[in-house]
């Protein structure tokens, strides 16, 4: 357990070129800065159809497959709750968390 803890903690570690990364990506991506609309519809939309289907759910138990099935109620929430997040600049806490579960490959001896 603690050699799993140390390796995801690796994998997630800062090595400081965070900065340097935000800048590359401003310089070929265009700022969003002065868009009024924010998040696009679309996007959340696009974003949801492409969910790999038969993946295991996050901490709130939701599948891909039933926010595909949901039709645009789930698709419009989601829309909602992304732009609230741009606008103010905050998200919620709940998705700065993400759960790990190791799945050994064999059976320890």
């Amino acid at each position: 357990m603690q050699r799993w803890t140390q390796y995801c903690s690796g994998l997630y570690e800062d090595k400081g070129d965070g900065e340097k990364m935000v800048k590359e990506l401003e310089n070929i991506t265009p700022s969003y800065d002065n868009d009024p609309n924010g998040i696009l519809y679309g996007e959340i939309e696009a974003a949801i159809n492409k969910l790999k289907k038969n993946k295991s759910t996050g901490t709130d138990q939701i599948t891909a497959e039933m926010l595909q099935a949901g039709g645009k109620q789930p698709i419009h929430k989601i829309f909602e709750l992304c732009n609230r997040a741009w606008d103010e600049e905050k998200i919620a806490e709940e998705w700065r968390r993400s759960v790990l579960t190791p799945i050994p490959k064999k059976r320890p001896q």
